[in-house]
């Protein structure tokens, strides 16, 4: 990856609908080019993958909340059960395992408090041998929300 790469890897953080062309003036290379290297930065796994970004004010999932999770246990297949059980829940946006009091931090997003009471039943019903408490974190304002990673060229 070089220079011209981290530059078009910003571009497309911002936004990943901009043509190739005006990706290629700005960078100073042709169209083709630009688009062959963009093609290289997902075979290579740089760009994971494209995705439209929603507005949950557009879908009414305007309740975030981050749920701090302690598990009974952390052995491999449980770990297992539960990310599988957490993959499969639409109301999950993001999961960390984390370090700390907590094992695991889910961000989750819903329409109001009793959808996101049921999130909690069902979780509670269906992981109740692994779950043994959690804590809730209602977002009330959203300060920073965003997916763009610093993108920097080492030449080292």
């Amino acid at each position: 990856m070089d220079q011209i790469d981290c530059k078009i890897l910003t571009f497309l953080q911002e936004d990943a609908d901009i043509p190739g062309k005006a990706i290629a003036e700005a960078v100073g290379l042709s169209t083709s080019a630009v688009e062959r290297r963009i093609s290289k930065l997902k075979q290579s796994g740089l760009i994971e993958r494209i995705v439209a970004i929603v507005n949950p004010k557009a879908v009414d999932r305007t309740l975030s909340v981050l749920v701090e999770l302690e598990i009974e246990n952390e052995y491999r297949h449980s770990l297992e059960q539960f990310q599988r059980w957490i993959n499969q829940a639409p109301e999950v946006q993001s999961c960390w395992y984390v370090t700390g009091d907590m094992d695991f931090i889910l961000l989750v997003a819903v329409r109001n408090l009793d959808e996101y009471n049921a999130f909690i039943d069902r979780l509670m019903t269906d992981q109740k041998e692994l779950v043994r408490k959690y804590k809730s974190l209602i977002s009330l304002k959203t300060v920073k929300h965003g997916m763009t990673l610093s993108v920097t060229y080492d030449e080292n």
